[in-house]
């Protein structure tokens, strides 16, 4: 018996949960693969995220707080590992596949654009900018926009295909996400739907598979608690959390994490086709999101940093919008030497995206700006809006 079938009996024995989905079952990948010698699908999708550029570059993007300089302070990278964690804990609990949840979980913010929140707002009104009325609006959303980026705008070194080339039960983990929702329960969506997950609108898609149910919620789980405690550092002036919430979820990231992760598990162990909280924890948490809001999100702070970046990307997106606009969509991705630094990083991504056809310059520029980092906006700002020394 070959090391994978192995590998797939062991995965066979420890999925003892009645929707736990087997990566046997998977509908494969876009361009089909011979299986890999030692590892199960979910697994190798697993590791095809966490060795991605689009992966490692989550460690120098905004979170919640723009370019912390305390270590301590969670940056993307550090949600996407916290989520991957707990959705493979209650995977684990719950005897669903937790390669698969960790999979999708390692994955499901790798399109998130610099400066959290804001960048996405900031890149989904320059998408669609200028557009004539009578023409609808383009969604932008860092959950499709992740899609994007394993399905066109990455490369795995060593291969032929375009993009990460995932299974399909990752891909449609990723897309259905959707962190800030706020369902009390979830259930997967039928099995027997045929649709691709790069066709699905919006954010209400529940995804196909438990596992992906639950990284949708260890996704909720893993900001709550530590947003709060890093704005306890970071503002340093947030009121204590209300009563309620310390009594029914506790008062530190640490009791918050374990009341919602038990909670999910028990609620699922009473109802096995959905996961979900109960009512009393579902309201506890659903005020700490709106204390997290208020208090947080909201900030004076905050929104003096989110008007600085909205002039940072926005002048990287005019300006390079003009540039594009002034030469035949043929040579966008000709890369030019003896072109300034941020010309030569547009075109050498242009030249490098899994675009079967160059879109138009807005869908381009967003592309490109989606993937940058914090520092990466900064230098590519200063390059542009600085003025450079003659001698």
């Amino acid at each position: 018996m070959s090391i994978y079938q192995q590998r797939l009996d062991e995965e066979r024995a420890r999925l003892r949960h009645p929707l736990a989905f087997s990566s046997a079952d998977s509908r494969g990948r876009r361009v089909p693969e011979p299986a890999d010698t030692i590892r199960t699908h979910f697994e190798r999708d697993g590791h095809r995220i966490v060795h991605s550029k689009p992966f490692r570059r989550l460690r120098n993007k905004t979170q919640v707080f723009f370019s912390p300089e305390n270590d301590h302070i969670a940056t993307r990278i550090d949600h996407s590992l916290y989520v991957a964690t707990i959705a493979r804990t209650i995977c684990r609990a719950l005897g669903l596949n937790d390669d698969l949840a960790f999979a999708a979980a390692l994955g499901h913010d790798i399109g998130h654009s610099a400066f959290g929140h804001s960048g996405e707002r900031i890149l989904r009104r320059l998408l669609n900018r200028g557009r004539p009325p009578s023409e609808p609006a383009r969604a932008y959303l860092h959950e499709e926009q992740s899609l994007r980026v394993a399905d066109m705008l990455s490369r795995l070194p060593g291969h032929d295909f375009v993009g990460m080339n995932l299974t399909y039960e990752v891909r449609d983990a990723i897309r259905c996400h959707c962190g800030e929702s706020i369902e009390l329960t979830l259930r997967p969506r039928p099995r027997d739907q045929d649709d691709d997950p790069s066709a699905h609108q919006g954010l209400h898609t529940y995804p196909i598979t438990l596992e992906g149910c639950v990284v949708r919620l260890a996704d909720r789980i893993a900001y709550l608690g530590r947003d709060y405690e890093d704005a306890q550092v970071a503002l340093g002036d947030l009121p204590p959390l209300p009563r309620s919430i310390r009594t029914t979820l506790g008062g530190d990231n640490r009791s918050i994490i374990n009341t919602l992760v038990l909670d999910v598990i028990e609620q699922n162990q009473r109802q096995p086709d959905e996961i979900g909280f109960s009512a009393a924890v579902a309201e506890a948490a659903l005020e700490l999101r709106s204390f997290n809001y208020t208090h947080i999100y909201g900030h004076p702070r905050l929104d003096e940093n989110r008007a600085r970046m909205d002039v940072i990307l926005s002048r990287i997106f005019d300006t390079c919008e003009d540039h594009l606009r002034a030469h035949p969509r043929e040579l966008w991705s000709e890369v030019d030497p003896e072109a300034t630094f941020h010309l030569r990083a547009l075109t050498g991504f242009i030249a490098g995206a899994g675009y079967e056809e160059i879109p138009d310059a807005a869908r381009v520029l967003v592309d490109w700006i989606s993937l940058m980092t914090d520092g990466f906006a900064f230098k590519v700002f200063e390059c542009i809006a600085l003025p450079r020394p003659v001698v």
